[in-house]
């Protein structure tokens, strides 16, 4: 029977503490864009769009701050916690072996000791992808009417060193945290047929990534995958930046389509971008659960086939020694059903083809990210139609029918080129419309705090519901002129990219 809601956002909690820095610390760095174009605050302001940004103390845990504000703020009742998930890329600390959430569940461990919890890596789309995994426990009914899930975000690029001191990366990004709380409003009794493969062991070896590839194509053949969800429990920041598990993607689909190797398929971005659009259309991220049970990832890989979502999914569990395994995950049978409100659909898609976008490197004994932010732009802006389409398409709505549209904001340029790829349309004055839609339909901060990462998709639309977004002009377009209608608005899209390179999205209705 379909549900009147099965999950909902009830809830946020924020760090707002920080200092305020402004691009003149950027100044006289010996930096430089690319083209040799100086660093000041003239060009910052011009190719990114940021003005300042916040940066978090050295001794604070912004996450662990944020669950606080949600606890105080809301009447949560802490027992009703059955899953806690860390939102994150790099976190408070890169080189501490994770997972990061485990200090923020430490304030509430004594409540929910059994609650469901782990970091989960999957790029800047990682709330975006945190929701879609709610979505699918509340959907095949392992979390249950009246169970409650929080998401920390929480991306301390300053105090984790993220990059090193001369990339013009650290101009785009500002500290953030926030904790979302959400409800399961209905519990699911699906029916159908699931089943799963025996678990497969993969020699650990420097060939991992190979090794688990391998064992999964020979598990599953040439047959569709959807998604692979790998229990990443290596922790350190170089096996889950990007993701391993879009690194096992991209090896399985070479090995899966040999033909389109040979053909050079993945040596452009353009013919890449379409054969996985056309031809792999599935879904690679990383968890990493506080207690190191290889069951946690085969219940939820479990809850993505009994959602009726998706039919065949890979789970691997990824640990030193003998232990890392792989299960195919498949169903017949289950119906998906969007509920009518609260989160009504969600879509994840990566392109692992892309993986080396954003990278860890090594320098000096320290790992660092490298970003190729012009491939980061071109997949931003150019996968949007398709993914978009797809998702809006499947329930019968265009972009024309959002109200509000919380996007990804990793530099404000890629705004206005997404929104023309997805408006744009022979009948259509693109330009205009691309303006009227930012101004009427659209808040932005990062001007004011930079590229928060993960924690975009929870700042804006928190930042919005109190009243802190004030009208402004970016790069010539019109911002947050509509902040009072926005805060009625009843359909919203949130839709997020980053490292893997994975973009996902989810639809919201109240």
């Amino acid at each position: 029977m379909k549900a009147e809601s099965v999950l909902e956002i009830i809830a946020n909690g924020a760090w707002n503490g920080g200092t305020l820095l402004d691009n003149t610390i950027f100044e006289n760095k010996g930096m430089s864009f690319k083209g040799d174009i100086p660093v000041n605050n003239k060009t910052i302001e011009e190719r990114i769009g940021v003005r300042t940004r916040m940066a978090a103390p050295q001794d604070e845990r912004i996450g662990l701050t944020a669950l606080e504000d949600l606890l105080n703020t809301s009447q949560i009742d802490p027992a009703r916690i059955k899953v806690v998930i860390g939102a994150t890329n790099v976190g408070d600390d890169k080189f501490e072996i994770g997972p990061q959430v485990k200090h923020p569940f430490a304030q509430v461990r004594p409540f929910c000791r059994d609650a469901l919890t782990f970091d989960l890596y999957a790029g800047c789309p990682g709330f975006n992808v945190s929701t879609e995994l709610l979505f699918m426990l509340s959907l095949s009914g392992i979390l249950r009417k009246g169970d409650i899930s929080v998401v920390i975000g929480a991306e301390n690029i300053h105090r984790a060193r993220a990059f090193k001191s001369n990339d013009t990366a650290n101009i785009i990004f500002g500290d953030d945290a926030l904790a979302t709380a959400f409800e399961t409003t209905a519990t699911r009794r699906p029916e159908g047929e699931y089943t799963s493969s025996e678990a497969v062991a993969v020699s650990f070896d420097p060939n991992f990534r190979e090794n688990i590839a391998r064992a999964i194509f020979e598990l599953n053949g040439r047959e569709r995958l959807d998604g692979i969800i790998v229990n990443n429990q290596l922790g350190k920041v170089e096996y889950r930046v990007p993701a391993t598990a879009a690194w096992i993607q991209h090896r399985l689909v070479e090995l899966m389509h040999p033909d389109a190797v040979q053909k050079g398929a993945f040596d452009r971005f353009g013919t890449a971008l379409a054969y996985y659009d056309e031809n792999v259309s599935s879904f690679a991220f990383d968890i990493m659960s506080l207690e190191k049970d290889r069951d946690v990832v085969n219940k939820i890989a479990r809850s993505y086939i009994q959602s009726g979502k998706y039919g065949a999914v890979a789970s691997v569990y990824l640990a030193p020694g003998d232990d890392t395994e792989v299960r195919i995950h498949r169903g017949q049978g289950y119906i998906f059903e969007n509920p009518d409100r609260g989160v009504v659909d969600t879509m994840t898609k990566t392109h692992g083809c892309f993986g080396d976008y954003i990278h860890a490197i090594f320098d000096h004994g320290e790992v660092f990210g490298e970003m190729n932010g012009k491939g980061v732009f071109l997949y931003a802006t150019r996968g949007a139609r398709h993914h978009l389409s797809e998702l809006l398409s499947a329930n019968r709505l265009t972009l024309a029918d959002i109200e509000l549209l919380i996007e990804h904001q990793a530099n404000f340029a890629m705004i206005p080129l997404t929104l023309q790829q997805v408006l744009g349309d022979k009948q259509t004055d693109t330009k205009k419309a691309v303006f009227e839609f930012i101004a009427a339909k659209m808040v932005m901060n990062i001007h004011t705090r930079g590229n928060c990462s993960v924690v975009c998709m929870q700042r804006l639309p928190y930042d919005l519901e109190r009243g802190a977004l004030e009208a402004d002009t970016i790069q010539g377009f019109a911002i947050n002129n509509n902040t009072e209608n926005l805060k009625k608005a009843r359909l919203v899209l949130y839709d997020s990219v980053g490292a893997g390179m994975t973009r996902s999205s989810f639809l919201l209705k109240k």
